[in-house]
């Protein structure tokens, strides 16, 4: 009976070569675009999940509240946080890790390399695989260093790492690290850093001068619950903890300032609700094509249903039962979704590459295994054979037998058929025009931002971020600035605290005017050296810029001293700072020219310090552009910057040839220290990356949504034409045109393309609105992108249908009214 079946089946096929080669090719490649997205929402969704119990271990967040905003939570708490908590509740399992790009000396040979300064309880938190190593022994002692197995490739080649000396110099202090064991390297699934691993040290905690104060941020602390439950309950307390602690650094009560909340680790890779949801749309678009790629087939197998009328009228009039027809049928539906997933299958293999190459993507199929593709593939395979089968078989097997063998005319499902089918146009063109009005929207969003106005500049501008290496003295750095300021090609050079893409520092304060009541508001703060805007290409505003020329102008921290006993040390004089436009808004002032000359401290009390305002520059934006930009105060100093990073402006010039000459006076003045600097549109790259990457497997997804809905356009167009060949011949019988027989076809067509337009219109509004609402910097929802999207799928659509309209409009009605 199987084999009857195959065999008519392959009749079928073979007879209807075209049908065919639409169902299967439809199909294949709906399935194709399933299996990459489905592969990237895996990948996306896997993070940190490699880790042994990884559901157990979370992350503390700060939740920041300045000048009455809440901005966006980070990961980073300040250095002392654990060692507070573990005071108050004892059963407390957590570690620190505290990331620092470090030099790492062998021989002559100096490498930048990033180190994970941690607890000695790491492994109580973090389980993680070891190649050489003993887990309950390690990282007790203040040189014990674990590396990862590619860097003990690099460093040591063959040879037994274990015992092995490296020297690492970090933050102008060397340490003598023994490498105590290996790890194996991490998956590319992950966020962490954990190349090179060494423990927290007291000499290191005493440098830091902000350990333990609130409102400092250094590190990312971890911690270890054995249930959800006890992570949700020290939730519930950690208000109390901070205003506990925090009450004496930040304003009263701290937990209306800084809130902390713990976070499960798998799920802070797409912790940010916008990347969420876009992974989630990418999933949607795989799930959404392969359903277009269902409904086409549905659509092309209910309409030449009539084709095998007369077969499923014999067969009935034989003793078959609907029953066994409606086997028969599902049966060929599965042979032809298990043919059609194997092509899919290996369209996949074979654009998986290329897509890897174009979203920047290392996507891979796995056949077996936990996350195996095959358990999918069967799967898929069995829900779509069975899915797409069932209405066309029920269709072929109400068929009855009489009616059939008595017409003239094969059946064609009626009136009820053709709005089905119409039905079925309307909805796939709906999710392919909403697919490309997105796209359109992705697409122009992502190249405004990459030009849009960010305040200053951004070509022609290399920033060098080891600059604030403490192993660089102040006169090494004085020394690199007059020497890069010498090149050829080079105009400008700057320090500032921040850089765009390099903002490892975030300072805030109180601020307020004259006459204010309270602490006033909380504003971000900068100091930036000689040169910064005309380095930037910042645009002043209203005011002056800062400078040396100005002696009240140098940003002093020095409290007033009294060197007379009993007499009042006289007041601090104010000193000149700058605002950003953000930062002029919120204070209150009329416009920034009105901001210019007025009054202003930060602090209060006897430590309060007076500024005035001589300057209003635009706002710039270092940061991600999801990021609201914040009100920000500059400070001005001609010496040596705390944490400073350098920028360098070039003209014409040739950037490598730039960044050669800056490594080469680099090695001049500091040659123990690795050289770090890269161009700022390369600096900020991963601000953008995640979304071009997202956005173009969108894209990918969204054309061959498009296509497959053409597809099933063109198989409808070949059989409603066909079967109106004796109408059209009757027609221009009767007298009507080429061109009227056109207009006839081409219309009734294109109707279901529109109705579906206005279906698509407002979902890809709702749909895009809450899309771009994620980012500061946005570009508007442009009417003409509904507009070029109806526009496009409409050309597509007359494009698809036409060659088969054109050709039964064409045709001699003597032919066409030729009896059988």
């Amino acid at each position: 009976m199987f084999r009857h079946y195959l065999l008519t089946l392959y009749r079928a096929l073979t007879k209807h070569r075209l049908y065919a080669a639409l169902n299967i090719l439809g199909l294949a490649v709906g399935i194709a675009v399933f299996l990459v997205l489905a592969l990237y929402v895996r990948f996306e969704t896997s993070f940190e999940r490699w880790i042994p119990d990884a559901p157990q271990i979370y992350v503390v967040r700060s939740y920041w509240t300045l000048t009455g905003e809440t901005i966006p939570p980070d990961d980073n708490t300040m250095g002392g946080f654990l060692d507070e908590l573990r005071g108050d509740y004892p059963q407390t399992v957590g570690t620190r890790l505290w990331d620092t790009r470090v030099a790492v000396r062998q021989g002559s040979q100096v490498t930048s390399e990033q180190l994970e300064l941690v607890d000695p309880s790491f492994f109580k938190v973090f389980d993680l695989p070891m190649t050489a190593g003993d887990k309950a022994s390690l990282l007790r002692r203040p040189d014990d260093l674990l590396i990862s197995e590619a860097l003990a490739k690099k460093y040591f080649g063959g040879a037994n790492p274990i015992g092995q000396r490296l020297t690492v110099e970090d933050r102008g202090t060397l340490y003598d690290y023994r490498v105590a064991g290996v790890m194996k390297d991490v998956p590319k699934s992950t966020d962490l850093k954990l190349d090179m691993v060494a423990p927290i040290t007291p000499q290191m905690v005493a440098k830091e001068d902000h350990w333990t104060h609130w409102g400092s941020q250094q590190l990312t602390t971890y911690l270890r619950f054995e249930t959800p439950e006890a992570a949700s309950a020290l939730d519930n307390d950690l208000d109390r903890f901070t205003d506990r602690h925090g009450d004496a650094d930040l304003v009263s009560p701290a937990h209306k300032t800084l809130r902390l909340r713990t976070a499960p680790l798998p799920a802070m890779h797409l912790i940010d609700p916008k990347d969420a949801v876009i992974v989630a749309t990418i999933g949607a678009v795989g799930l959404l094509t392969l359903l277009l790629a269902g409904v086409n087939y549905v659509n092309l197998a209910t309409a030449r249903a009539g084709l095998r009328a007369r077969e499923v009228a014999l067969r009935k009039v034989m003793g078959a039962t609907g029953l066994s027809l409606v086997a028969q049928f599902m049966a060929e539906s599965l042979i032809t979704a298990t043919v059609a997933a194997l092509i899919g299958l290996a369209l996949c293999e074979l654009t998986l590459p290329l897509i890897n190459t174009a979203g920047g993507l290392s996507l891979k199929i796995d056949y077996l295994g936990d996350d195996g593709v095959l358990p999918l593939l069967v799967a898929l395979t069995v829900i779509v054979g069975l899915g797409a089968g069932a209405y066309p078989a029920l269709v072929l097997s109400r068929f009855q037998p009489a009616a059939v063998l008595a017409s003239a005319r094969t059946p064609g499902g009626g009136r009820s058929g053709a709005r089905v089918r119409e039905g079925l146009v309307i909805f796939q063109f709906a999710i392919a025009i909403a697919f490309t009005i997105a796209t359109g929207v992705i697409v122009s969003q992502g190249r405004y931002l990459r030009h849009a106005d960010l305040g200053f500049v951004r070509n022609g501008l290399i920033v060098v971020s080891d600059f604030d290496d403490e192993g660089v003295t102040p006169a090494q750095r004085s020394s690199l600035l007059t020497l890069w300021r010498a090149e050829p090609g080079v105009t400008g050079a700057t320090v500032s605290m921040s850089s765009p893409g390099t903002t490892h520092t975030t300072n805030g304060s109180n601020f307020t005017l004259p006459g204010d009541k309270g602490h006033g508001l909380s504003l971000n703060w900068e100091v930036v050296g000689p040169d910064f805007l005309q380095t930037y290409g910042g645009r002043l505003v209203a005011g002056r810029s800062l400078g040396s020329a100005y002696g009240l102008d140098e940003y002093k921290t020095d409290k007033p001293t009294n060197s007379t006993p009993g007499v009042a040390a006289p007041p601090a004089p104010a000193r000149d700072v700058m605002l950003n436009v953000n930062a002029v808004r919120v204070l209150g002032f009329t416009s920034p020219a009105a901001a210019v000359g007025r009054m202003m401290q930060e602090g209060s009390g006897s430590d309060a310090k007076p500024f005035r305002i001589v300057g209003v520059v635009d706002n710039i934006r270092f940061r991600s552009p999801r990021e609201s930009l914040q009100p920000t105060v500059y400070y001005f100093s001609a010496k040596d910057i705390d944490a400073g990073i350098a920028v360098v402006r070039y003209g014409q010039a040739d950037p490598k040839l730039v960044l050669d000459h800056m490594r080469q006076a680099w090695r001049q003045v500091t040659p123990t220290i690795p050289f770090e600097a890269k161009t700022v549109e390369d600096n900020l790259q991963p601000y953008y990356q995640g979304d071009d990457e997202r956005g173009r497997l969108f894209t990918i997804g969204a054309a061959l949504a498009v296509g497959i809905g053409c597809l099933g356009l063109y198989g409808l167009a070949s059989f409603n034409t066909a079967r109106r060949v004796k109408e059209i011949g009757i027609r221009k019988t009767l007298g009507a045109s080429t061109s009227d027989i056109l207009k006839l076809l081409i219309g009734q067509f294109l109707r279901p393309v529109l109705i579906a337009n206005v279906i698509a219109w407002p979902l890809a509004w709702l749909a895009m609105q809450n899309w771009l609402s994620g980012f500061d910097e946005r570009i508007n929802l442009n009417p003409l992108y509904f507009l070029a999207a109806t526009a496009l799928t409409l050309i597509i659509a007359i494009g698809t249908v036409a060659s088969q309209a054109y050709a039964v409009a064409r045709s001699e009605p003597a032919k066409a009214l030729r009896d059988e």
